[in-house]
């Protein structure tokens, strides 16, 4: 019997505790009248609300079409908007037409990830501590090749479909959507100078972005359940035997206007021996993209597609 009772007493403190985790939360947010019972709608699914790696744009093809099978890790770390994370960045380049079609993948198996009680309570947080570990999204995407340069047209002219998908966690603490998001692209670039072993090119996007939010109409929220975006991006590519240096800007403009038009400035240098590349990045966050992310790691090399 007193056993019993033991498991009983333990049992219901532990209810009353798990009850009161969030009453700091529910005060400050004005839980359940500001915007319903479900707390994860308290959100707000916007770029400049989310952790880094919640909505990443990805980097701008030169549309030439990369013939090689190829595999790439990256150690990641991001500083700026009350946030500081680490990460690992998975990617993998697969061609399945040569010249014409490839299909890329990525990944961010895992982060951590830490912020100021600021930030925290601004992006509605439910972690007290502020800081923790999750896994990111997968996301990929499929490049087709219209036109070479020079044939039909004076420049490279293809498109883009690329998408993430809703693997990443911890919805409650701002570090993904839950949600999917959708980008569309015409991509076009242009030859300035070429030699046997060397190229300098210009490359450019035109696009629209979608993705789904949280009907709140709480400060920094929506009242709508859709936002979309025009995407646009310029940059310069140079390549030789051994070096690859690229530059450019990117960014998208939605139109609910709650930091929803992310921005950054995105320079790669890489170098390659054999089957082995040594590849660097740094991004710097212009707009509601108020992270500046370095990255480091390697790029193996595994075959290429042959006619």
């Amino acid at each position: 019997m007193r056993r019993a009772l033991a498991i009983f007493f333990v049992f219901i403190s532990f209810q009353v505790s798990g009850q009161g985790v969030l009453d700091w939360w529910d005060q400050l947010h004005n839980y359940p009248d500001a915007a319903g019972p479900d707390r994860s709608r308290y959100i707000n699914l916007s770029p400049g609300y989310l952790g880094p790696n919640a909505m990443i744009m990805p980097s701008l093809p030169n549309m030439t079409i990369d013939n090689e099978f190829w595999v790439q890790a990256l150690g990641q770390t991001h500083a700026g908007n009350g946030d500081k994370t680490q990460n690992f960045f998975l990617k993998g380049n697969f061609p399945l037409a040569r010249d014409r079609v490839m299909l890329y993948i990525t990944s961010v198996p895992y982060e951590t990830w830490e912020v100021t009680p600021e930030t925290r309570d601004e992006r509605r947080m439910m972690g007290l501590g502020g800081k923790g570990g999750n896994t990111g999204d997968v996301a990929y995407g499929v490049i087709f090749k219209v036109f070479r340069e020079n044939h039909w047209l004076p420049f490279n002219f293809g498109f883009r479909l690329h998408t993430k998908t809703t693997t990443g966690g911890n919805l409650t603490n701002a570090r993904s959507t839950d949600n999917s998001l959708y980008q569309w692209e015409g991509n076009f670039s242009k030859t300035l100078m070429e030699k046997e072993e060397e190229k300098l090119l210009l490359k450019a996007s035109l696009g629209f972005v979608t993705w789904q939010t949280n009907k709140n109409r709480l400060p920094g929220g929506s009242n709508h359940n859709q936002n979309d975006a025009p995407y646009y991006g310029f940059g310069v590519e140079y390549l030789n035997r051994s070096w690859l240096l690229s530059s450019d800007v990117v960014g998208y403009t939605g139109y609910l206007g709650n930091r929803d038009y992310p921005h950054f400035f995105r320079t790669q240098v890489q170098y390659r021996f054999n089957r082995l590349a040594l590849r660097t990045e740094y991004n710097y966050g212009l707009q509601s993209w108020d992270w500046n992310t370095f990255s480091l790691g390697v790029r193996y090399y595994i075959l290429e597609l042959l006619d």
